[in-house]
């Protein structure tokens, strides 16, 4: 029998019972769309990743303390400006450094007031988060050396203060005194990766604020972030800090006093969660196209009991048993296909929708069609043989008999 009058027959039976194959494909269309879906999206959430690690470096990690060795309310101990200094000394490699300090306060501007997360942070704080300045200037050195009350704030802040006035000049209230603001940065595009702020942030010189929440007492911080050139002084300076804040601080009840935390480590954690989402849908995919392959098959039985007369005039015209194999085969393998084929185009348009939601890049591998089409022949061969066997292995006497 020639394969395209089997395919032509097939369609010949689709067209004839339209809602049965449309129903008989159905767990096909879901488990084949529900695998092309979460594979674009996990390449897609994997490139956005990959993209916003290339903007803030793999290479960066920063010390805070270790809140697993405290118990509720009681005091932590800082980090020490004695500390951030042996850091600066000692650790090769080094590109950018910052501390962080943070607090909710309220800010005014001619009347108009508004609860703010103010950031104390140094001059490489922008580099490190790759914050970019959309008007005026982000902090230099003389900022922190000449101890001037200045501030860079994010664009919501700016409009709710200043509206459509240019805010490079003016100056605020905050922490009891005046700021001059001196850079407007670009608008924060929320991602997987993020430095805490929001578009409502105003960011001042950590070390002015560290004398106005310490006061006369001794300066500590909260945070200290650190860039290196190269993950092996990433590993080496984790090394070193590691030992130094145990010989200075000791441990805890047995825990460390201070963590230390990489970029990357928390890539991972993210790639983990996601393969772990991955095989629950792939499982729960599996399970509907082994019930679409059983409706499959199902439904052929269904066919070839309705078609054992056809069945049997084929055989006394010269059909032999191979012919009726290949065209009950064919049937369940195009059945399998076509449902296969609208489960791509459903999980295209799938991936598509949650890429534009989440505002990833949407990537598509032909690797992924071809795979899921394979998936659906495959159905079709294993679902379909049974069928075909039976309906082959009819004695073309006993098919006619029958009304």
């Amino acid at each position: 029998m020639k394969i395209a009058e089997g395919i032509r027959q097939t369609f010949e039976v689709i067209a004839s019972n339209k809602i049965r194959s449309f129903l008989t494909m159905l767990g096909i269309n879901f488990g084949v769309g529900s695998l092309i879906a979460i594979s674009i999206v996990g390449l897609s959430f994997r490139t956005s990743i990959s993209g916003e690690m290339g903007k803030f470096g793999s290479n960066l990690i920063w010390v805070r303390p270790n809140r697993d060795a405290y118990v509720r309310g009681e005091h932590r101990v800082l980090l020490r400006e004695s500390d951030v200094d042996f850091f600066n000394r000692y650790l090769p490699g080094l590109v950018y450094k910052s501390t962080i300090l943070n607090r909710w306060v309220k800010v005014r501007y001619h009347g108009k007031g508004e609860d703010v997360s103010v950031f104390g942070v140094s001059p490489d704080y922008f580099s490190i988060f790759a914050i970019k300045v959309a008007k005026g200037r982000a902090f230099v050195p003389e900022d922190i050396r000449l101890h001037r009350k200045v501030c860079v704030i994010r664009p919501d802040i700016a409009e709710d203060l200043f509206g459509d006035t240019d805010p490079i000049g003016k100056q605020i209230s905050m922490l009891g005194h005046d700021y001059t603001v001196v850079g407007l940065t670009e608008r924060l595009e929320r991602g997987f990766l993020s430095d805490g702020s929001d578009n409502s942030t105003i960011f001042i010189p950590s070390s002015y604020m560290a004398r106005l929440i310490w006061g006369g007492r001794e300066i500590k911080y909260w945070i200290y972030l650190m860039r290196f050139d190269s993950m092996s002084n990433v590993d080496n300076a984790i090394d070193r800090i590691d030992n130094y804040l145990i010989n200075r601080y000791g441990y805890l009840r047995g825990e460390k006093r201070f963590r230390i935390d990489k970029m990357d480590s928390y890539i991972k954690i993210v790639d983990r969660v996601l393969n772990v989402i991955s095989m629950l849908i792939l499982v729960i995919a599996s399970i509907s196209l082994v019930v679409g392959g059983l409706g499959i098959m199902n439904i052929m039985l269904v066919t070839v009991t309705e078609r054992t007369r056809e069945i049997g005039i084929r055989m006394a015209v010269g059909a032999n048993s191979r012919d009726i194999l290949v065209q009950f085969m064919i049937e369940a393998i195009t059945l399998c296909l076509l449902g296969g084929g609208v489960g791509v185009v459903f999980g295209v348009g799938i991936a598509a929708l949650a890429c534009s939601i989440l505002k990833w890049n949407f990537l598509m591998n032909i690797l992924y069609v071809l795979f899921a089409l394979g998936i659906s022949t495959l159905i079709g061969l294993v679902f379909g043989i049974y069928p075909a066997y039976k309906a082959s292995k009819m004695m073309p006497v006993d098919a006619l008999r029958i009304e």
